[in-house]
């Protein structure tokens, strides 16, 4: 029987000390077998932990076929299309968006390849099973990792939802008129927090996003989203990245208002009351620094296409779907209200297109007024 996770916690801290959050949280997330997002449970929809705008219906899937048709059109149509998704969880969404493209734009489907990423062996197989009802399907490829995959020769769209969210962050908070950051020590074998002075590397990311120096004040860093983006890069010759996520820009993310900052854990659809507790049967996410990813990208030679609430952004795309059938069943009707209301994903999310190496004269309708 697989080792639990607070059991192999606890080995690590005596073994190591104090853990940093980000292993942390890396360990009750993805370690194989026994991690949060590695055993299998069902984690997304209404018998889950949580709801994400792929588990309320089809739709998105639709509005990204139409974004992936519109790269290919701007790409001069090229003879072969590499399509990436990480963080497919079930395969839903890889499943709604081949479904669409067969629909709405069959003549792409002979032209394209899916590469899932997916280090667990168990949901590469539910993926597997949900994509094989769909007929005709592309040529499919699963990666253990993202280095794994190939450079393409072809171009590549990479899209992911709720991804970046969960990449693990380090903590970091303000008292005493110094900065901090939270470890995960043992008391009385129990889990429990630990604070030390923050190192200089931390010390130039507090910098870096103009993180006020306020009493009290909370919040989160995420040092996996620049090598990552580096190594995504490398594997994306001419094309997209298209992130779906909640977050904010670094100025709202890291305001003085926002005190206590965006970590949260997630049960049954309630916040749950403290992030060491139950590790491995909760999820623990984090918002989006969506100017890192800018920032970032442009290193790279990404050029970001706008970055808009899904309020705003996906109207756009969803009219003229919605427009095709003038008398709309009432799931689809739902599952556009539950994407685009604010007190739903409308507000929380936001979509960020970055493309490299394609026309200038390319704009997305996704982002164009």
């Amino acid at each position: 029987m697989p080792q639990s996770v607070s059991s192999l916690l606890l080995q690590e801290i005596h073994h190591h000390g104090p853990l940093r959050f980000d292993r942390f949280m890396e360990i009750v997330l993805y370690q194989p077998q026994i991690g949060y997002y590695s055993c299998g449970k069902t984690r997304t929809g209404t018998k889950g932990d949580f709801l994400t705008p792929v588990s309320t219906g089809p739709l998105l899937g639709r509005i990204i076929a139409l974004q992936i048709a519109e790269i290919h059109q701007a790409l001069n149509s090229p003879p072969s299309l590499h399509l990436v998704e990480q963080g497919a969880d079930r395969g839903h969404l890889a499943h709604d968006i081949l479904s669409a493209i067969s629909l709405d734009h069959p003549h792409l489907l002979p032209k394209l390849q899916l590469h899932l990423i997916e280090p667990s062996p168990s949901l590469a197989q539910q993926q597997k099973n949900h994509l094989q009802s769909l007929h005709p399907l592309p040529p499919l490829h699963w990666h253990g990792d993202l280095s794994c995959l190939p450079p393409a020769s072809q171009p590549t769209f990479f899209y992911s939802c709720e991804l970046i969210d969960s990449f693990p962050v380090r903590l970091i908070r303000f008292s005493s008129g110094q900065w901090l950051e939270r470890f995960v020590t043992q008391t009385s074998n129990q889990l429990d927090w630990i604070d030390q002075p923050a190192s200089p590397e931390l010390l130039n990311e507090i910098r870096r996003w103009s993180i006020p120096p306020i009493e009290g004040f909370s919040t989160e860093i995420r040092p996996s989203v620049s090598p990552w983006l580096k190594l995504l890069s490398e594997k994306i010759r001419q094309g997209a990245i298209l992130t779906l996520d909640y977050g904010l820009p670094a100025q709202e993310l890291y305001h003085p208002s926002r005190l206590g900052g965006t970590l949260r854990a997630l049960r049954q659809h309630s916040p749950s009351a403290h992030p060491l507790a139950d590790p491995g049967q909760q999820d623990l996410t984090a918002h989006v620094n969506f100017t890192e990813l800018v920032e970032e990208g442009k290193k790279l030679g990404f050029h970001s296409h706008g970055l808009l609430p899904f309020m705003t952004a996906l109207p756009r795309q969803a009219t003229p779907l919605l427009q095709e059938s003038p008398t709309m069943p009432e799931k689809l009707t739902r599952n556009f209200q539950h994407l685009i209301h604010p007190s739903f994903f409308g507000q929380s999310h936001l979509a960020l297109l970055q493309t490299k190496n394609l026309p200038d004269s390319y704009r997305p309708s996704m982002f164009s007024c």
